[in-house]
């Protein structure tokens, strides 16, 4: 693909079998190739000769998808010659960035018991002083506060420490539920 006289995009030999290409890539093309040709022999800055070169090449990309063939690109104002490839259509392989560790179970689950001790303490202590003070109130006021809470720890749950100390909050919270319900109703 090159740029020949008046700013007409030429896509080279013409095989057997390749696709005629869309009219929005045509038009794209003949876009493409006369403000390549307007600039071609002034001066322009290089960022103005980078965005010419890009779109070159990116149209170079459509018109090798198109063709199902690496397509060759003559870029017009530095003269320089590269064989793009289309997308390819195979999804890219995720590598995970580095191996995954072992899990730390026993410290984890020490930390996890910490903040399920604080969490539920914390809880109990505040909502009981809640309701001695505006009675039932203490109920939508634990809501709150567990809803609050709640996409917090939803988000760190995959984080590698701090995922136990969200597994620690949220069985802290059910437990203090649990106590302060049963200390209520029973």
């Amino acid at each position: 693909m090159h740029l020949a006289a008046g700013g007409q995009v030429v896509l080279g030999e013409k095989r057997p079998g390749d696709a005629v290409l869309p009219p929005d890539l045509t038009a794209d093309l003949r876009q493409w190739g006369a403000v390549a040709a307007s600039i071609r022999g002034i001066e322009v800055r290089p960022e103005q000769q980078d965005i010419v070169s890009r779109r070159g090449r990116q149209l170079a990309g459509r018109v090798s998808d198109v063709l199902g063939r690496p397509v060759e690109y003559v870029d017009p104002l530095t003269g320089g010659v590269d064989l793009v490839h289309g997308r390819t259509t195979e999804p890219i392989p995720l590598v995970p960035p580095h191996p995954e560790e072992p899990t730390p179970w026993a410290t984890g689950l020490v930390v996890a018991a910490f903040f399920a001790v604080l969490a539920a303490i914390g809880d109990i202590t505040l909502s009981r002083a809640f309701g001695e003070a505006f009675g039932l109130l203490w109920i939508p006021a634990n809501v709150l506060v567990v809803g609050g809470l709640a996409p917090s720890l939803w988000l760190i749950r995959r984080l590698p420490f701090w995922r136990w100390i969200g597994l620690g909050t949220a069985v802290g919270l059910g437990v203090a539920w649990v106590v302060l319900l049963l200390g209520q109703f029973l």
